[in-house]
C-alpha cells in the first residue's frame, strides 16, 4: 500500500508536501510524524481522486483538497489534541485510596497492640513505600518500550539471582532464602525477596521477547519451551509452590497474549507436568512439602484432619467477624503470626464483612480500570502489558482468597497486592503500576504502523 501511495504522491508533490510539511511543523509528538504524514497523504489523495472523478483537473483538485483541510496550524492543533500524554488519574487515585486503606489497617493494628514490632507499623510501611515510589518513577521514566529491548537481560539476571539465592542465600527469613546486598550503604541489612518477585519478572520478560515478530514457529518452539521450564525447576528445587502456581497461571495469560496455538499450549502443559513429576521424584524436600501441603488441603476439604493451622484460624476469624467486626482489641492473639499476608484477615476481623466488602470493591475498581483502559491502547504490545498487569493482580488476589477458604492448597506467602508491609511486594507492584502508567501515558503517542 505504501508503494502505491508514494506513486500517487509524486504527481502532486509541490502542493501536498508543502501542506503536510506545514502541519508537521506544528505537531509536537515527533515520533508520530511518519504516521500522521501517511494519514494526511492518504486522505488528500482520496479527496483528489474523488474530485477528479467529478470532472476537475488534477491541479485544481489538489488545490481544492488542501483548501478543504483548513489552516495547517488548525489541523496540527487537532493532532496535538489527540497525540498527547494522558495521565491515568483514575488508576492513580484508586491506588492512593488502596494504600490509605493499608495504612489505616496498620494504624488499627498498632492501636490494638502498641508494642508490636516495627515491621508491622504504619511508619514502617511509609518508609518501605519510599523505594516503591522510586521503583514506580523508574519504571515510568524508562517506559515499556525499553522493556522490550532489554527483556532477555531481565530474564537472565532474574534467573541468575534466583539460582544464587537458592544455593547461596544472603538472609534466611522464616526458613526461606532471601537475596541481599551486604556491605553496600543504605542497602546493607535489607533482605530482597527475589523469589517472590521473580514469577512476575520472568513472565514480563517472556512476554516482551515473544511479542516480537516470530522468525519460524518450528525453529523457535524449543528455545521457548526451555525458557518457560527453567524458572519452574528453580522454584521446585526451593519448594516455592506459591511461586510455581503464580507462574503457571500467569504463563497461561502470556501464552494467550502472544497467540500460541492450543496444540502448542497442550505440549507446554505436558512438558511442565513431566518436569514437575521428575522434580517431585528426585527432590525429597519438595516431595515432603507437597505431600504435607496437599494432604492437609484434602483433609481440610473432607473435614477429617487438622489441615493448615493458619488457614483454620483465618477461617474462624472470618466467621467471627460478622458484618461490623470486633474492634481493635487483642490483635496479637488473632493469628500465629501477624505478617503481611494476614493483614487482610485482621482488617476483616476488626471492621467486619463490610470492611472486607470495601476491600474487594476498591481492589476490583483498580483491576477493572486497568483492564478496560488497556483495551484501548493503540500499541498491541502496550495493550498486552496492561492486560497482563491487571490479570496478575487478579491472580494473586484469587490465590490468596482461595487459600483462606480452602479452595486452593495455599495458606501463606501471598496477600492482596500492596495490602501489607513487605518491602519487596511494595517495590514489585509499584514498579508494575509504573510500567502500566508509562503505557497509558504514551498510548496515543506511539506509532503502530508496521508493528
Amino acid at each position: 500500500m505504501r508503494s502505491d501511495q508514494e506513486s500517487r504522491v509524486t504527481q502532486h508533490d509541490s502542493i501536498l508536501e508543502k501542506f503536510v510539511g506545514e502541519v508537521l511543523a506544528h505537531v509536537k509528538a515527533k515520533q508520530m510524524h511518519n504516521e500522521i504524514r501517511a494519514e494526511l497523504q492518504d486522505h488528500l489523495l482520496n479527496e483528489i481522486e474523488y474530485r477528479m472523478d467529478q470532472g476537475m483537473d488534477e491541479s485544481s483538485a489538489a488545490q481544492q483538497a488542501v483548501r478543504n483541510m483548513g489552516e495547517p496550524s488548525v489541523v496540527a492543533a487537532q493532532f496535538n489534541q489527540v497525540h498527547r500524554p494522558k495521565a491515568p488519574w483514575k488508576l492513580w487515585i484508586s491506588v492512593l485510596v488502596w494504600i490509605s486503606i493499608c495504612v489505616l489497617g496498620l494504624f488499627a493494628v498498632q492501636a490494638g497492640n502498641p508494642q508490636d514490632i516495627y515491621r508491622l507499623s504504619a511508619e514502617g510501611y511509609a518508609w518501605r513505600l519510599v523505594p516503591g515510589v522510586v521503583a514506580f518513577l523508574f519504571a515510568f521514566w524508562v517506559g515499556y518500550l525499553k522493556l522490550q529491548q532489554e527483556a532477555a537481560w531481565i530474564y537472565g539476571i532474574t534467573l541468575c539471582l534466583n539460582v544464587y539465592t537458592v544455593f547461596f542465600p544472603v538472609y534466611i527469613i522464616n526458613g526461606y532464602p532471601q537475596f541481599g546486598l551486604k556491605g553496600i550503604p543504605i542497602l546493607d541489612g535489607i533482605p530482597i525477596d527475589i523469589i517472590y518477585m521473580s514469577p512476575y519478572l520472568y513472565l514480563l520478560s517472556l512476554y516482551s521477547m515473544w511479542n516480537r515478530k516470530p522468525e519460524s514457529p518450528y525453529r523457535s518452539i524449543l528455545p521457548k519451551m526451555v525458557l518457560f521450564i527453567l524458572p519452574i525447576i528453580v522454584f521446585l528445587v526451593n519448594g516455592n509452590l506459591l511461586q510455581v502456581s503464580t507462574y503457571l497461571v500467569g504463563g497461561i495469560i502470556v501464552l494467550k497474549l502472544v497467540g500460541v496455538k492450543s496444540k502448542n499450549m497442550a505440549i507446554a502443559a505436558g512438558v511442565t507436568l513431566l518436569t514437575g513429576g521428575i522434580c517431585y521424584w528426585f527432590i525429597e524436600s519438595l516431595r515432603f512439602m507437597a505431600n504435607r501441603r496437599f494432604g492437609g488441603w484434602f483433609h481440610s476439604i473432607w473435614r477429617d484432619g487438622d489441615g493448615g493451622y493458619t488457614q483454620k484460624v483465618a477461617q474462624q476469624l472470618f466467621h467471627e467477624a460478622g458484618w461490623f467486626g470486633n474492634g481493635v482489641e487483642n490483635i496479637r492473639r488473632l493469628l500465629p503470626y501477624l505478617d503481611s499476608e494476614n493483614l487482610t484477615v485482621t482488617i476483616v476481623h476488626m471492621f467486619g464483612w463490610a470492611g472486607g466488602l470495601v476491600l474487594i470493591i476498591c481492589l476490583g475498581v483498580i483491576i477493572v480500570t486497568m483492564y478496560n483502559s488497556a483495551l484501548i491502547f493503540r500499541d498491541p504490545f502496550a495493550r498486552g502489558i496492561g492486560m497482563w498487569v491487571s490479570g496478575m493482580m487478579g491472580i494473586q488476589s484469587l490465590l490468596y482468597i482461595g487459600g483462606i477458604f480452602g479452595f486452593v492448597p495455599m495458606n501463606g506467602g501471598a496477600g492482596l497486592p500492596l495490602l501489607g508491609s513487605d518491602g519487596s511486594e511494595i517495590v514489585l507492584w509499584m514498579m508494575l503500576i509504573g510500567l502500566y502508567s508509562s503505557a497509558y501515558w504514551n498510548k496515543d503517542m506511539v506509532p503502530v504502523l508496521n508493528r
